[in-house]
């Protein structure tokens, strides 16, 4: 039995590495898929690329002949939307048995009560959270440039850990021998009295990672992908540059 569990690929963002994605269902066999939440970035669906959509096409063609379990994220709307678009449960968390021992998976962003407050806080920022949201819109597909900025973010660091602490306890009040979580966009294994943490981080970064289960082997894997693009900075802002040139001199040149 092969259970991959996988999350915060937010279908919709430009950063989303949705090749690695694809080849990951494509090429790695697998009786049981977790997506563990945020699969998508919103529910603007205009926001969806022609390889979001592909995503969203093969999970469904693979729905029918193996199991795939949907664990709703904070970014991910409603339950009855997702059921209705892939066909498969939809769930808040998910427990399986590996090798005898009990796995519990859950998003996360539950235990992250800090996330609300955050969101009356519109005024604060910091130097690092305009760096990361410049790199954001940029696109830079650069690893240490965006976890760099992220990372370094009051908000995240708080949520990082509060996230892990309380995912563990839960896991351990249902005896649970491994815990995955996702949402804070933070790759970590660790073990706390017993209990191993997986968090394999998102799918916005250059190098992806998922969980594997494998009854061949007497341990969980963070399998980290491959960089498949190294795109400078410079060369980056250079090009949306120009691109944003080239849309304002369209609209200067509209007849109103």
């Amino acid at each position: 039995m092969r259970t991959i569990i996988l999350g915060d690929v937010h279908l919709g963002s430009p950063l989303c590495r949705t090749g690695q994605l694809l080849e990951v269902l494509e090429r790695v066999p697998y009786d049981r898929l977790i997506l563990n939440g945020d699969i998508f970035d919103d529910l603007n669906f205009r926001r969806l690329r022609r390889q979001h959509w592909l995503v969203m096409e093969k999970l469904r063609h693979q729905s029918q002949r193996r199991e795939i379990i949907w664990i709703r994220g904070n970014h991910d709307g409603s339950a009855s939307v997702l059921r209705h678009l892939l066909g498969v449960p939809i769930l808040k968390q998910f427990t399986f048995t590996f090798r005898g021992e009990k796995v519990y998976v859950i998003h996360g962003d539950e235990f992250d009560d800090f996330q609300s407050s955050v969101k009356k806080m519109h005024r604060l920022r910091s130097l690092r959270d305009i760096f990361y949201g410049f790199a954001i819109w940029f696109d830079v597909p650069r690893k240490a440039a965006i976890q760099w900025a992220q990372r370094s973010t009051y908000v995240f660091a708080r949520s990082a850990t509060k996230v892990r602490n309380k995912a563990v306890e839960k896991g351990r009040s249902l005896n649970a021998r491994w815990v995955v979580a996702g949402h804070t966009h933070h790759r970590e294994v660790s073990t706390h009295s017993g209990v191993t943490y997986l968090n394999p981080s998102s799918w916005l970064t250059s190098n992806p990672a998922y969980v594997l289960f494998d009854d061949s082997h007497d341990e969980p894997r963070l399998v980290v992908m491959g960089s498949r693009h190294k795109k400078t900075l410079g060369r980056t802002v250079r090009t949306r540059v120009r691109k944003a040139r080239r849309r304002m001199k369209k609209r200067l040149n509209t007849p109103g």
